[in-house]
């Protein structure tokens, strides 16, 4: 599994728009490139799997709660936080690659047209408008939590969209590079 974007992904060589020295960004790009899905996917599966045990935590914590037994829920909610913490970095380093995908490589859609290249770019485009809106909406909740001291529903739903579609999207994307991958070398 090679990099996506400059080697045997989309477009076989690195277009940049700009003239770059090799500085830190380049490196950073570079390895993103190469071993950023790797990253990321592993991320998302941890992600998923915490989120699946918080689950039952919370709900069977909350009822305990009730009674008076408290540990449970505190437990569930220490494990949301760890998702929310693991999904923010994720969600962070996917938009700073964006940001340096689109310096070296300029806007998606504009490539070759090829279905590899249409398929990688609107992949790219999906995962950096969820990590986007999670990161954005996490922001405003916060913002909004402290200045006025109460969040809309709207807000929280649509960072929690992000929040399941975020790891989900990665994995869709770490999946197609494996198949892509396959039916390369065979």
């Amino acid at each position: 599994m090679t990099d996506d974007a400059s080697t045997g992904g989309p477009s076989s060589k690195v277009d940049r728009a700009t003239s770059h020295s090799d500085t830190y960004s380049d490196r950073a790009y570079t390895w993103l490139s190469r071993n950023g899905l790797y990253v990321w996917a592993g991320i998302s599966v941890v992600v998923m799997a915490l989120a699946a045990l918080a689950v039952p935590l919370l709900a069977f914590g909350s009822l305990a709660a009730i009674g008076g037994e408290g540990s449970i829920l505190a437990g569930g909610t220490a494990i949301v936080l760890l998702c929310t913490v693991l999904l923010l970095g994720l969600a962070v380093v996917l938009l700073s690659y964006a940001y340096l995908e689109v310096d070296r490589r300029g806007i998606p859609f504009v490539g070759d047209r090829s279905t590899q290249t249409l398929a990688y770019d609107s992949i790219r485009t999906i995962e950096t408008v969820a990590a986007g809106t999670f990161v954005g909406g996490l922001l405003t909740m916060l913002g909004l939590a402290v200045s006025v001291g109460n969040v809309p529903t709207i807000l929280s739903v649509t960072v929690l969209a992000a929040a399941i579609g975020l790891p989900i999207t990665v994995l869709v994307h770490a999946a197609g590079r494996f198949v892509l991958l396959v039916a390369d070398t065979g």
